[in-house]
């Protein structure tokens, strides 16, 4: 990546997410035969923590180490920067319609709260999928020239016709047996419109069961990055300063709902996973690595 395709926003001039939204519902994926991504990388310095909203995202996640950051609070931190290399005109896909299959997130030391950072963002790793196209979006974390943190997430445009609506997959033929210690779980039916006040994605179907229905699911959905948010808070424990945490997003979570997260950890690594109080459906799993 060369420097000129490094494009600097000052943290006072980071777009608003719902205007960011509203301008994402207009966009369409350009119709072509072989898609390729732009060399942009927005870049934002000096970015400072918001003590409320930080407070809220930790209420809303079950965050409990109050000096340091949850591993997933500079994803919605680079939530605005994110959302606008995908809306940029030279970017094939549109915001809408994708789909947040998987993610890593490498934690290389914890980030206090009053540090201040300097975060990045590029495209990559765009390959050919059965059901249409996957890329990755990457994010960095600096402080000063010392990387901290970064993510990758994986995103699906899926171009294939969907026979089944999404949130309404048939549930397996018999319960899963859910491996380690196990924890239930109660998610509110306003759970997607808290977590989207804390982490500005009012993506529609995370709102309310109509606004849901418009993109062909029964009810609500929770946010992906809530559920990792959530897993690594009930796990903040056994996790070392340095780790490195993979998820891949399966069934989405309808709401409200009732969860049973079981998790099983080593001196080095964890296992962890989602399902539905009647362990038919897996909604995530993951696990993490000791750096």
């Amino acid at each position: 990546m060369s420097d000129n395709s490094t494009l600097l926003i000052e943290p006072e001039a980071l777009p608003n997410t719902i205007g960011l939204l509203g301008r994402a519902s207009c966009k369409r994926t350009v119709a072509i035969g072989a898609p390729s991504l732009p060399v942009t990388v927005l870049k934002c310095q000096g970015m400072r923590v918001s003590e409320q909203k930080l407070r809220q995202f930790n209420s809303v996640i079950g965050w409990n180490k109050s000096e340091q950051l949850p591993p997933t609070f500079v994803h919605i931190m680079a939530f605005p920067l994110q959302m606008s290399l995908v809306l940029e005109e030279s970017f094939p896909f549109a915001l809408m319609g994708l789909v947040h299959i998987k993610n890593t997130i490498s934690q290389l030391r914890p980030i206090h709260i009053n540090e201040s950072l300097d975060i990045k963002c590029y495209s990559s790793d765009l390959i050919s999928h059965k059901r249409g196209w996957q890329f990755t979006l990457n994010t960095e974390a600096y402080v000063g020239d010392e990387l901290v943190w970064r993510s990758a997430s994986t995103n699906l445009l899926r171009q294939e016709v969907q026979t089944i609506a999404r949130g309404n997959m048939p549930a397996l033929r018999k319960p899963i047996e859910p491996k380690g210690a196990t924890e239930n779980w109660t998610l509110a039916n306003n759970l997607g419109r808290n977590y989207a006040k804390v982490s500005g994605d009012y993506n529609l179907i995370h709102l309310y069961p109509l606004t849901a229905k418009l993109y062909g699911f029964q009810r609500h959905i929770i946010h992906g990055m809530w559920s990792k948010g959530r897993a690594l808070s009930a796990l903040s424990d056994v996790l070392p300063p340095a780790f490195e945490a993979h998820v891949k997003f399966k069934n989405p979570i309808l709401l409200p709902a009732e969860i049973i997260f079981s998790h099983q950890s080593e001196q080095n690594q964890g296992k962890f996973s989602m399902y539905s109080n009647n362990l038919l459906q897996q909604h995530l799993t993951g696990h993490w690595l000791s750096l």
